[in-house]
């Protein structure tokens, strides 16, 4: 079916006179003959009372023969001015428009190949006409008035056969080549060639744009910067006129009207009109005119012509046609939603065809009712909404197994492509009106298909739907855990259970089901403590370790002593709640601490005793010593008794040392493991919290042991090389003093003099720091006292009466302790951190 663009309706059956050119303006019509007649009548449009179609009726106002015997060549209005322009025999005359009375003596330019309007012209003179004149060798660009013509520029160029002006530009057809002329700077730029055996129309369409007839019977849009921004039309040989009508380039031949789209390039219409010779555009009035005729092409709505197009099913052209037509007719309200119809429409028609991503576009684009693409689909829609389709119906698709006729791998495609369709307007971020539609219909989808989005999609979003027909439909396709999953996440958590115990019990099996793990979590958002403990021995049986997450990531409040009894059968378990109890809960109570302690001592033995898992014993062991160091909670004497009898020295240290017994722990340290550094390291460990004296101490202790010959020993048993390096590396710990009246007589000064240099260097560091320190506290004495007396001279005495109050806090001030700032506002110290900016008004100082 061809678009329907135009219709051609009779102005002038038959005239005496042969036409040769014709003009319009209004009612006005002129038509120019052979033999230098100009002709003015008025076109009145008429309707058919009886049938409703448009006729025209004519009256000959007037007839001028100009005398010339020759070819009226062109014609055109100044309706502004009331002058008709008339071409004929190379002379320019200005008539009357009404009278056809010649304006003056005679022709007003002679010479004149060729003339027209500035239809974008560059004055503001409303009563001012600017011509452009083509001559032999030149154009003239002029001023028309009521009884003048003035010149106003003149630029030489070849002689022009065609001429088109907008603006200040003039697009002319010379002799075999078209140009474009800037009249303000005179600069002229080429185009390209056309045949001889072509006539070479120009015809503004566009500001700055004009259509040209190129090569190849090609219609050629060019700018007047000489670049073309749309692609050509190609037209049939023969073309003898053109005109614009927005949107469409209408073209006449010795048969036929051809008629194409400006947004597409495409051919759109064929009228049969025999004999055409002219074609023109009069503001929005389009005349056709033979040898002794004249017809008006009457245009369609275009609200019609894209109706036209949808029941055709060319949706593209009837959404550009709708787009470039502007709100013509009707408020722009009306046009958007004229508009949106016609997307949705475009979407339907789209979807049944089966391409799914014009359809989806074509629906954003309208605003569609969702429930109008979800009412497709059989049973997607709650049972509790109540839905009528729109009316006027935007489609006649039953459902969408009769779009697809009921071919099952096209219904799957088609169901694929709702579910994406919703989904993205879940995700666009805009506000939906059918929440509740639309997330039934993407779980029953989702369900439908055995997509693993399911679960994501429940988990990532607020989920507002129909429960009862959800539930029912998951349960239908065996989609358990997304079943489960929609309980917990509408709030019935009971529900929620039940399913994923079925589950675990295999009552029932979901492929998406991720075993045990899942009821774990369903229960760690419980918030009632009765429900956890309902389900938690059912869980720690078939998996104590997942099991544990219970108690450990519950958001309900559980009773530590409880759950450690629930757990007694359980030993990996009851570890990692201990664990959670003293690292995450930072809980102090010390059976917790003590019992961590004892079990990780037991399974250092246990591991001791077994020689083949020594990379696990040496983490358990220092699982065992961060504790105890870190630990200050448990009971040392309980721990001390457990390890009695074991080669655990360096843990047996760590526990003297919580008791502070730090020489039973350093001499276990030096004397048993002979191990220096990690009695260096216990001496740092134990002073790192430490005050400067006890620090001291410590580290003397050592010392002590060091030179202290061990049991059984004699006085040269003593620990030299330790004694010599702990007193170089830590001279700054040790007092000067207490170190000298424990070293052996024997010992040389040589053997210290490290020592002695780095310990009068540090006391020397401490007390020079302690200098400058005082010297700071009196400078910053000296500038209080200062700022002061200053605030004393200018403000004088400041009287804080009784009833004084801080202007921020609003108490009153118990003491000289204030802050004042220079407009008068006091405030407590506390209340006004910035001093520079006034709390009460902002103001900055």
């Amino acid at each position: 079916m061809a678009l329907k663009a135009f219709d051609l309706v009779s102005v002038l059956d038959r005239t005496e006179l042969k036409i040769e050119c014709f003009e319009a303006s209004g009612k006005d019509l002129y038509l120019g003959s052979d033999d230098s007649v100009v002709v003015h009548y008025i076109v009145e449009e008429r309707t058919n009372e009886s049938t409703g179609k448009i006729f025209y009726s004519t009256n000959k106002i007037s007839q001028k023969n100009l005398g010339t015997k020759k070819t009226v060549v062109q014609l055109k209005t100044a309706s502004a001015l009331g002058r008709l322009m008339v071409l004929s025999d190379g002379n320019l005359y200005l008539l009357d428009a009404d009278v056809l009375n010649t304006i003056g003596s005679g022709p007003k330019i002679k010479n004149v190949s060729v003339f027209c309007v500035n239809e974008n012209p560059n004055t503001l003179d409303p009563f001012t006409v600017q011509l452009c004149v083509g001559k032999r060798r030149c154009i003239m660009i002029c001023s028309l008035h009521e009884d003048r013509v003035t010149l106003l520029r003149e630029i030489s160029t070849p002689e022009p056969i065609n001429v088109a002006m907008d603006g200040s530009f003039v697009c002319v057809a010379g002799q075999g080549q078209y140009c474009v002329l800037n009249v303000d700077t005179g600069a002229s730029q080429d185009l390209f060639p056309y045949s001889p055996t072509t006539y070479p129309h120009v015809k503004r369409v566009a500001k700055e744009e004009f259509l040209l007839a190129g090569p190849g019977n090609l219609g050629m849009f060019v700018t007047a910067a000489g670049i073309s921004e749309r692609p050509p039309i190609q037209w049939t040989e023969g073309v003898t006129a053109l005109s614009y009508y927005h949107p469409y380039i209408l073209t006449i031949c010795s048969q036929f009207i051809r008629i194409y789209s400006l947004i597409d390039q495409q051919h759109k219409q064929t009228l049969t009109f025999s004999g055409g010779q002219l074609l023109g555009n009069f503001d929005g009035q389009l005349y056709i005119a033979g040898n002794s005729c004249v017809y008006c092409l009457m245009p369609q709505p275009w609200t019609s012509q894209v109706q036209a197009l949808m029941d055709s099913e060319r949706v593209e052209e009837a959404v550009e046609l709708a787009e470039h037509s502007g709100a013509v007719g009707m408020s722009q309200e009306q046009y958007h939603q004229l508009c949106c119809t016609l997307m949705q429409k475009a979407g339907f028609i789209k979807l049944s065809h089966g391409v799914y991503d014009q359809a989806k576009d074509f629906f954003l684009r309208g605003g569609i009712d969702v429930r109008e693409v979800i009412s497709l689909y059989p049973g997607l829609l709650p049972s509790t909404v109540s839905f009528m389709r729109m009316q006027p119906p935007l489609h006649h698709i039953a459902d969408i197994s009769q779009a697809m006729h009921g071919d099952k791998s096209k219904i799957g495609e088609a169901k694929a492509f709702l579910l994406n369709y919703l989904i993205h307007l879940r995700n666009s971020g805009d506000p939906i009106t059918y929440r509740l539609e639309v997330d039934t219909a993407i779980i029953k989808l989702y369900a439908e298909l055995k997509s693993p989005n399911l679960m994501t999609f429940l988990r990532s979003t607020d989920i507002i739907c129909s429960l009862p027909e959800c539930a029912e439909w998951l349960e239908k396709h065996q989609q358990y855990s997304a079943l489960a999953k929609l309980y917990r996440v509408l709030g019935d958590l009971d529900k929620s259970l039940k399913v994923l115990t079925r589950l675990v019990r295999e009552e029932i099996k979901d492929q998406h089901f991720k075993g045990i793990q899942d009821l774990v979590d369903c229960l760690i958002c419980a918030s009632d403590s009765a429900v956890i403990w309902r389900y938690s021995e059912f869980v720690l049986d078939r998996d104590p370790i997942q099991g544990v997450r219970i108690f450990t990531e519950t958001q309900a409040y559980l009773d530590p002593s409880r759950v450690l009894q629930a757990l007694q059968r359980y030993p990996e378990a009851r570890l990692s709640f201990l664990h959670h109890l003293i690292d995450t809960k930072k809980m102090r109570d010390e059976k917790y601490h003590t019992e961590l302690v004892l079990h990780y001592i037991g399974e250092v033995v246990r591991l001791s005793k077994d020689k083949s898992s020594s990379e696990q014993l040496q983490e358990s062991r220092e699982k065992l010593q961060n504790l105890l160091t870190s630990s200050c909670h448990y009971q040392p004497q309980l721990v001390l008794k457990r390890l009695q009898g074991t080669e655990l020295h360096i843990e047996t240290a760590a526990v003297f040392g919580r008791l502070g017994e730090h020489e039973k722990a350093l001499s276990m340290l030096v004397h048993q493991l002979r191990d220096f550094a990690a009695a260096e390291q216990y001496c740092i460990a134990q002073s790192r919290t430490a005050s400067e004296e006890k620090k001291s101490d410590i580290f003397l202790t050592l010392l002590k042991i060091y030179l202290r010959p061990h049991p059984g020993g004699t006085e040269h048993d003593i620990e030299l090389a330790p004694a010599i390096e702990l007193l170089s590396v830590h001279a700054g710990d040790l007092k000067v003093s207490e170190v000298l009246s424990i070293l052996p007589p024997s010992w040389s000064l040589s053997i210290i003099h490290n020592y002695l240099r780095a310990a009068l260097r540090n006391a020397m560091h401490q007390s020079r720091i302690k200098r400058i320190q005082q010297t700071l506290i009196r400078s910053e004495n000296l500038q209080q006292k200062f700022i002061l007396n200053k605030i004393s001279k200018d403000m004088g005495p400041i009287p804080v009466a009784n009833n004084r109050i801080c202007c921020v806090c609003n108490r009153a001030f118990t003491s000289c302790e204030f802050t004042i700032y220079p407009n008068g506002v006091m405030a407590h110290r506390g209340c006004s951190p910035n001093k520079n900016v006034c709390p009460l008004t902002g103001t900055v100082f």
